[in-house]
């Protein structure tokens, strides 16, 4: 059942995306919980759990994982600061590796590719641009809806939009001491516990269409198939407050 929930979530995100992704049916079994309610960046390795969406190609119980992230912690409290994990600024037409988020200030237009989705649904928010959704090959996605008004930029064979419910049903599905927080996971805590005043582990109940009204998880894919790498981005209210790369 959890399964069929996951994918119904996840063929509703592709849709846009054209035929290339039609046969893409791989999927793992992650739980879902039945209730589901510094400014500087830090490189580490670390345990870490599967992605946001990071379970559905390729199952990994132990990753290695690269994080960078700009939340500091107290206790089980999470201070959110000002994030420079997108603060590079590239040109347009710039390669970025598989991870690595930019500014593109001149990608306006036709120059972004196609939007593929948006979150939320209705409202201005985030929009997912695809530069060529023909192909299941690397390369540039566009997303727009930052406070300085500039695109960011990554590369990967998949991107998808992930709500704050669908993060807390599997996040909160998972034991904790098997699969630890990872830094998006800590920095959403933060964004929970000061909009919704709930403690860690705890879904944020009735106030979560507040927090999906200026916040998204964005999973990549480095590619299609045997997924080797995959990394999970939290942008909260314009800016990107934590990234983190996983591998098998």
């Amino acid at each position: 059942m959890y399964q069929k929930a996951i994918l119904a979530s996840v063929c509703l995100a592709l849709t846009a995306c054209g035929d290339p992704l039609a046969d893409f049916e791989r999927l793992s079994d992650v739980p879902l919980a039945e209730d589901p309610t510094g400014a500087q960046i830090v490189t580490h390795e670390a345990d870490t759990p599967p992605a946001l969406f990071g379970g559905l190609f390729s199952r990994a119980s132990a990753d290695t994982a690269a994080t960078e992230s700009d939340a500091s912690t107290a206790g089980d409290t999470f201070l959110l600061v000002r994030s420079t994990a997108d603060a590079s600024e590239v040109p347009l037409g710039s390669a970025l590796p598989f991870g690595q988020v930019a500014s593109v200030c001149a990608a306006k237009g036709t120059k972004l590719g196609k939007e593929i989705d948006r979150f939320p649904k209705r409202g201005s928010g985030y929009r997912l641009y695809d530069t060529n959704p023909t192909t299941t090959a690397p390369r540039t996605f566009y997303v727009t809806g930052f406070r300085d008004g500039c695109p960011r930029q990554f590369t990967a064979a998949l991107a998808i939009f992930g709500a704050p419910s669908m993060h807390e049903q599997l996040r909160y599905g998972l034991p904790s001491d098997e699969y630890p927080y990872s830094d998006t996971d800590k920095a959403y805590e933060g964004i929970k516990a000061r909009m919704c005043g709930k403690p860690k582990g705890k879904p944020c109940g009735s106030r979560i269409k507040s927090v999906e009204r200026n916040t998204v998880f964005i999973s990549t894919y480095e590619r299609f198939g045997d997924t080797a790498r995959w990394s999970d981005m939290l942008v909260h209210n314009g800016a990107v407050l934590a990234k983190t790369i996983k591998s098998n």
